[in-house]
């Protein structure tokens, strides 16, 4: 029998009838009823309202937890042991320090070295460059202006016929030597006072570097002690891979929950079809224990990333709700289940459980069309109230026995 017919008999007392008059070839019909002596009543097709539900097991755990997790890599020693209860700012655990110290102690020794380099090359170092270019540019340039002086002299008497053609061209290729002179050393000059600019640029940029390493390694010793970010009770303490009391962490691994005693929770997984049920709904949480349902949200949604999942277009979302209950921790690690409703958004026909018929796992009605009674077939859905919804077979206005 399917889950539709079995709750059908279940909702109206598992009580089963056979009705006299309603056999065709020796068939009978089965009606569940919740007294098979009383008179079938004439009642009408309602329209009412079917609130679309999900139900989960689930296991109850603590709620939002928040992870505690090594801010840098490294061997440090926790403080704390499984259960304790903290305070915003109480330290969880202390970094052994010494290989952080020692490095940002090199780095320092560095940033020193290269920042006097660097004042030397852009200071002193600069001015004195500067000077003695201009003293050798000014040499070179007075004896070119000598020799050029000279040489207009020459120019003139050898025009005049007073000086040999051998002192002219001498005149004049001193002259030229003088200019090349002092061109070459006005382009070495140009060419150190470059390096010396990109020598500078570069020290600034290393001075940079070591300054944002030594700022990472302040960063890391400020992060050597771990503190609680706010109150509550510590679970899961990481211990499983302590050596000596002490654990080797990379950055990012978790060293424990951060929970709130008095808030539960659970957590499931969704089909992308389902969560657009399970955003919206009234959520319950009951508990096996105590049946009593507990209103609960959602506090966390992630995608589940799995390949096959993927490749099918069929991926799944992992949800987790939470809610309070005094009871707290008495309740973790129980049985549940979560209930996710959502009312639908317009009524549905619908009959009384009681007025359904079963013959050969099928649903039947007994219409009342006036001077006569019709069996027809229907398609059931949901059941509400003692109520079930008619998918077709049924319009608003008929009348069905009850």
């Amino acid at each position: 029998m399917s889950f539709v017919k079995s709750a059908l008999v279940f909702a109206a007392g598992a009580l089963v009838a056979v009705l006299p008059g309603f056999a065709l070839a020796d068939q009978t019909y089965q009606i569940a009823v919740a007294d098979p002596s009383r008179k079938a009543r004439r009642v009408p097709v309602e329209m009412r309202l079917f609130p679309e539900e999900i139900l989960r097991s689930c296991k109850i755990g603590f709620g939002r937890p928040v992870a505690v997790v090594a801010p840098v890599s490294g061997r440090l020693t926790l403080d704390v042991a499984d259960g304790r209860e903290v305070a915003p700012g109480d330290v969880i655990a202390r970094y052994d320090t010494e290989a952080l110290e020692r490095r940002a102690e090199e780095i320092r020794l560095d940033l020193d070295y290269i920042r006097a380099r660097l004042d030397y090359r852009a200071g002193s170092y600069r001015e004195n460059t500067r000077a003695i270019h201009s003293l050798d540019e000014a040499e070179k340039a007075a004896t070119r202006d000598y020799l050029a002086d000279q040489y207009a002299e020459m120019k003139r008497l050898y025009g005049q016929g007073r000086l040999a053609l051998g002192r002219y061209q001498e005149a004049r290729r001193k002259l030229d030597e003088a200019d090349a002179a002092l061109e070459r050393e006005r382009r070495v000059n140009a060419l150190e006072r470059q390096e010396a600019n990109l020598e500078v640029i570069r020290l600034t940029h290393d001075v940079r570097k070591r300054e944002n390493a030594l700022a990472e390694a302040e960063e890391k010793l400020d992060n050597a002690v771990v503190r609680a970010t706010a109150g509550g009770r510590l679970v899961d303490v990481e211990t499983t891979t302590a050596v000596d009391g002490k654990l080797t962490v990379d950055e990012g691994d978790r060293l424990a929950l951060l929970v709130d005693p008095g808030q539960l929770g659970a957590r499931l997984q969704f089909s992308n079809a389902e969560m657009r049920l399970v955003r919206n709904a009234e959520i319950t949480v009951t508990p096996a224990d105590d049946g009593k349902p507990r209103s609960a949200g959602i506090s966390a949604v992630r995608a589940l990333e799995n390949p096959a999942e993927r490749d099918r277009g069929a991926l799944s979302t992992e949800v987790e709700v939470a809610f309070r209950d005094p009871e707290g921790p008495a309740l973790l690690n129980r049985q549940a289940t979560c209930r996710f409703a959502k009312p639908s958004v317009r009524p549905e026909p619908a009959v009384p459980v009681s007025a359904v018929v079963i013959k050969n796992d099928q649903t039947f009605v007994r219409k009342d069309e006036g001077e006569e009674q019709k069996l027809i077939r229907v398609e059931l859905g949901d059941i509400s109230d003692d109520y079930i919804r008619v998918l077709s077979g049924l319009n608003p206005g008929d009348f069905v026995l009850d």
